[in-house]
């Protein structure tokens, strides 16, 4: 849609700059300018400068500037369009529009007034009628607050089948106008869809109501939920819900947190996670992923443990890397969802739960290795083909490598058999079955911290190059801090490698896996640029974890010693930076 110049200027005449930028960042006024802490990216000293008179504002920290579109913009993710609607409804300005799109727009505006007057009626009915009370006492019983009912304003629908039609029609409705509203059934017109149910309103990104999801409270029902069909103001696959109750967390953290129900998303705002949202009744998909990315950079699955939850991670997995998202994902206990923990055990077992997540794709292999382990007739290599999908799709050689690595070192199984069927998978053709080594056969793990210690310890030049870069306490692996150590006492003595190594182990099964992997070649040929890349995995590795455990103090010291929360937030500001850093080394 085109708008004129006048109606720009007009929507400018009517928005305060420093109004509507207050509502993201917090400025003073220092001469004819106000600054304030940059609402694009965290920063200690103010460079964010607004500038009244002029109307427009100048961001030092990220050297960006603009006027109040571009600011909305930026910060809702909106298109140029999508910004002048939101501040024309902000500054009461009626946009022009062809006759087509004008009663399009009076057909929308007409369903969000009617959406938000049923969810207040709703509201009223749970907390103020007695109709309501089972319907109260059902969501106390399921652990919900009286703050949540009213936070997230939930309602109950009577049983009556017709009296939201016959309310509706004393409001002036039209019949033909309710039919089309998603409210009422289809096939028996004025015949209310959301019948003796506990009400969630879901809103858009903007606050406004957009559909409804309903909980029945009767064993007789077939459905225990149910959610508006799609409307003109509602469309599934881009819709979350609890986004607008989320936001403001999201906008702060850049992370969102990923559930499945009603109930899961209110046991975790409950628990402290107030950027926690849903799916709604559908995969996690590509619009709500690209939704997403407007305020956060990363996302958490907390979906449950069954065959359906693992089945939901992986594909959420992939949607979110499709998305450019980092995605993490966290264990749940078995039988359980986050709002049966927090009925059970309380918020602090469902903080507890999601303290320390891990990256996704970690998550998806050691699912895969349980799921291997626990049946010995497991055909493992069909199993990988659940992980497949997702190693395709990753963008970056390095991380794709990586991820192969890790993959055969959970599975115990060499890089290149993977590899192989990774490419045999590729390329359409069927799985050939790889041997896996028996359960009672000692062994040492091989992780990639051992792998870079067997490239190394093929090439004297190397490991004299490797040492330079990392000490023994950089390796996380236990084995591979032993051969660094025996490496280090060969290079020491002046003996060359791989036999200084190779005299010094004692343990005949180390020894025998070392020399094994050795004669097979599969470590040969590495260079300087390759012992780079591993190291930089192995910091980006480190790095994360340290990022989750400042991000588990922080909850656990919320309330506590600002001075104290702000060290935190600074040190987890610098392991962001250097993370970002490397990652991009790594991707070049």
């Amino acid at each position: 849609m085109k708008f004129s110049r006048e109606t720009l200027q007009q929507i400018r005449d009517r928005v305060d700059i420093v109004e509507l930028v207050n509502g993201y960042t917090h400025l003073e006024r220092k001469g004819n300018r106000w600054w304030g802490l940059s609402p694009f990216k965290p920063e200690k000293t103010p460079s964010f400068s607004v500038k009244p008179d002029d109307g427009f504002y100048y961001c030092f920290a990220t050297n960006q500037g603009g006027d109040i579109f571009r600011f909305v913009s930026e910060m809702e993710g909106l298109s140029f369009p999508e910004a002048v609607e939101f501040l024309a409804e902000r500054a009461g300005v009626t946009l022009e529009g062809s006759p087509e799109q004008s009663q399009e727009d009076q057909e929308r505006k007409a369903l969000f007034e009617l959406y938000e007057r049923v969810g207040g009626s709703f509201h009223y009915l749970l907390t103020q009628d007695s109709r309501g009370a089972a319907a109260l006492a059902y969501a106390h019983d399921r652990g919900i607050t009286d703050e949540s009912v009213e936070r997230f304003r939930l309602g109950f629908a009577p049983d009556n089948g017709r009296w939201l039609y016959q309310f509706l029609q004393r409001k002036s409705y039209s019949a033909s106008f309710l039919d089309r509203s998603g409210l009422f059934s289809r096939r028996a017109s004025g015949f209310s869809l959301f019948r003796n149910r506990l009400m969630f309103p879901i809103g858009d990104e903007r606050g406004r109501t957009v559909a409804f999801g309903g909980r029945a409270l009767s064993a007789e029902d077939r459905a225990k939920y149910i959610n508006s069909p799609e409307t003109p103001i509602y469309l599934k696959k881009r819709t979350l819900y609890a986004l607008d109750r989320a936001l403001e967390e999201m906008r702060k953290t850049r992370r969102a947190y990923l559930a499945e129900g009603y109930l899961d998303v209110i046991a975790m705002h409950q628990s402290g996670c107030r950027n926690t949202v849903a799916p709604l009744g559908t995969a996690f998909t590509e619009e709500q992923a690209r939704l997403l990315k407007r305020w956060v950079d990363e996302v958490v699955l907390v979906f449950d443990a069954d065959s359906a939850g693992l089945n939901a991670t992986f594909k959420g997995a992939i949607t979110a890397e499709q998305a450019g998202l980092g995605c993490y994902a966290v264990a749940v206990p078995s039988g359980k969802d986050p709002a049966d923990l927090y009925r059970d055990r309380g918020p602090e077992a469902v903080a507890e739960m999601v303290s320390a997540p891990r990256p996704v794709f970690e998550f998806m292999v050691s699912s895969l290795a349980d799921s291997v382990a626990s049946d010995p007739s497991a055909n493992g290599e069909l199993l990988l083909q659940r992980i497949f999908p997702y190693i395709n799709i990753i963008n970056s050689e390095v991380r794709r490598e990586g991820a192969i690595d890790t993959l055969s070192d959970l599975l115990g199984v060499s890089s290149r058999a993977v590899r192989s069927d990774f490419d045999s998978w590729r390329r359409g053709e069927q799985p050939r079955r790889f041997e896996r080594k028996p359960a009672d056969q000692p062994t040492h793990s091989l992780g990639r911290d051992v792998a870079l210690m067997l490239a190394t310890a093929q090439d004297g030049g190397l490991f004299a190059y490797l040492r330079s870069r990392i000490g023994p306490d950089d390796l996380q692996d236990r084995t591979a801090r032993h051969l660094y150590l025996l490496m280090e006492d060969a290079f020491r003595h002046e003996e060359p490698l791989p036999r200084g190594l190779i005299d010094r182990l004692t343990d005949e099964s180390l020894r025998n896996q070392v020399l094994e992997k050795l004669t097979s070649g599969e470590y040969g040929g590495w260079q300087r640029s390759d012992v780079d890349r591993a190291v930089g995995l192995m910091r980006i590795r480190r790095l994360e974890e340290d990022a989750r455990r400042v991000e588990s103090e922080l909850k656990r010291l919320q309330g506590a010693d600002d001075q104290a929360l702000r060290q935190l937030l600074e040190q987890k500001m610098a392991i962001d930076q250097e993370l970002r850093n490397l990652k991009v080394r790594a991707d070049d």
